[in-house]
């Protein structure tokens, strides 16, 4: 009785490039001619071809191939019982993992393994020159990985740009220095380019990493996430407390090309670890979207609040980042119990510290007293009706706005419309247009909404007496502290220190503003 080979044909090109792809049909050519010759010399037995498996853009040191893993089922399922590949290198170049599946994982599942090239056949004794291959195809991925990465190094310290898609807010420009080109970022001066400006302005201004993202979602103003082209992830395209702090936190947006920051653990490990600060690659400065002294700013600010905490649980404790022991030097928490704020220390025994207690209405009190006493004393009023006035009464191009966002809508239609002839005749799937349009409309939504806010701008600002008047009456609540908030005490205060005379338990409240008093 004749035996009977299932055979897999097995392919793989390392990149998805044009080149390498078409050496995949070479590849399956050269071995369905080797299998015609087989068959028709070998007598004993019948060679019929189940199906070829074809990996593109996957590397040899890489097992989590999708043709590779669909094969290894179909081996498990019985299927198969033959594989032919072309040589060695197009299985695997790690050999590590190949000795594995040659040497056990194969003969365990009854697999017959051929490399042509290399004339291996593990129906006859493994070649002892198959590990060495192994090996050697190891080291020429290793030797490539290693002058990618130089290569990649020299371009980042030139200055140029690695990533494959810009920074949001940015747009990448080829520009040459002799030979040489260098991918430079260059401000793309749209709405990105705006909101990354408005994050930085307004975390100055007190707002944190979840008040700035609630605010941006609440516009429908699409993320950073939203310009990967992967409509089955929309779900996910909303701004976090992450993206914010990693915006503000990038120093590309001031100007200083800064890569190399993280990396990945090997050539043979997905895994992205990131890199010390010491070893990150600085690639010179260019002009950023906004200055150095704001970044620093920035960063000086998020170190100052990291130092203090603002929530317990759901509630927001409004002095916690600026309340200070002057025994300790420590922070002061917010006890609920107490309904004020304890020195930190003096809750963790060992008599570190006194507790320093003082309740939180106690506080507000004086400080919203001693504010008033300032603004009726000291400050002139009307320098904010002024400054109200010329918010009010400044010229907006808002017909300049409504008119992009017009161009902007009509691009949509025409793209739903290609999207639509394209499903009538059949060239995407029902699937794919469902999603295409929901991506589309999506867009078409938060343009529709922010045209309706400026729209809104622009016939507030055509009665500009009534929005000035608007204007006046909130600078009044402010200025009578009906308001007060942690934004407030942010805003106003740089720190309160508390002392306590051990004797007599009495307390010293010194509070010290961001203004001169």
């Amino acid at each position: 009785m004749r035996k009977v080979w299932n055979v897999a044909i097995y392919a793989r090109v390392s990149t998805d490039k044009k080149e390498q792809q078409e050496s995949i049909p070479a590849q399956v050519q050269s071995l369905k001619k080797w299998l015609l010759e087989k068959s028709k010399s070998d007598k004993e037995a019948v060679y019929n071809l189940i199906e070829v498996y074809e990996d593109k853009g996957f590397s040899g040191s890489n097992f989590e191939r999708d043709s590779f893993l669909r094969m290894k089922e179909d081996i498990e399922k019985g299927k198969i019982n033959m594989i032919l590949t072309r040589d060695l290198s197009r299985f695997a170049r790690n050999y590590v993992v190949a000795g594995y599946y040659i040497e056990d994982y194969f003969k365990v599942n009854n697999v017959r393994f051929i490399s042509v090239l290399d004339n291996v056949d593990t129906l006859e004794e493994v070649n002892d020159i198959v590990p060495f291959k192994n090996i050697l195809n190891e080291m020429y991925i290793k030797d490539c990985s290693r002058r990618t990465r130089d290569g990649l190094k020299q371009r980042m310290l030139r200055g140029s740009s690695i990533a494959s898609k810009p920074p949001y807010g940015y747009k990448i420009v080829d520009d040459f220095e002799g030979n040489v080109k260098i991918r430079k970022l260059v401000s793309a001066e749209d709405e990105t380019t705006q909101i990354v400006r408005e994050i930085f302005k307004l975390y100055l201004e007190g707002w944190g990493f979840g008040r700035i993202a609630t605010y941006l979602n609440k516009r429908n103003v699409l993320p950073p996430s939203a310009r990967v082209k992967n409509f089955t992830k929309t779900k996910f395209e909303v701004w976090t407390n992450n993206t914010i702090q990693s915006i503000l936190t990038n120093p590309k947006y001031a100007g200083i090309m800064v890569q190399g920051q993280y990396k990945r653990i090997s050539y043979k490990v997905k895994k992205i670890v990131k890199v010390p600060k010491e070893q990150w690659i600085y690639g010179g400065e260019f002009e950023g979207i906004i200055d150095k002294d704001t970044f620093e700013k920035v960063k000086r600010e998020m170190k100052r609040r990291s130092k203090g905490y603002r929530y317990k649980g759901n509630e927001k404790h409004i002095f916690s980042t600026v309340l200070k022991c002057n025994e300790c030097k420590g922070s002061m928490s917010y006890k609920k119990s107490f309904k004020g704020y304890k020195c930190t220390n003096s809750q963790m025994g060992g008599g570190r510290c006194t507790a320093h207690s003082v309740k939180e209405d106690y506080l507000k009190e004086i400080i919203i007293e001693d504010l008033k006493r300032y603004v009726e004393q000291q400050f002139d009023k009307n320098k904010l009706y002024e400054y109200a006035k010329v918010l009010v009464y400044k010229k907006e191009n808002y017909e300049y706005k409504i008119k992009q966002i017009d161009n902007e809508l009509r691009k949509l239609d025409a793209q739903f419309e290609n999207v639509y002839i394209d499903k009538l005749n059949e060239v995407i799937s029902q699937r794919n247009f469902e999603n295409i349009t929901k991506g589309i409309q999506r867009k078409q939504d938060s343009l529709l909404q922010r045209k309706e806010e400026l729209l809104e701008l622009k016939r507030r600002h055509d009665d500009k007496d009534k929005l000035y008047n608007i204007y006046k009456d909130k600078i009044d609540n402010i200025l009578n502290f009906q308001e007060f908030d942690r934004f407030t005490v942010e805003s106003l205060i740089d720190k309160i220190i508390i002392s306590e005379n051990k004797e007599t338990k009495e307390k010293i409240i010194d509070i010290y503003y961001k203004f001169h008093k």
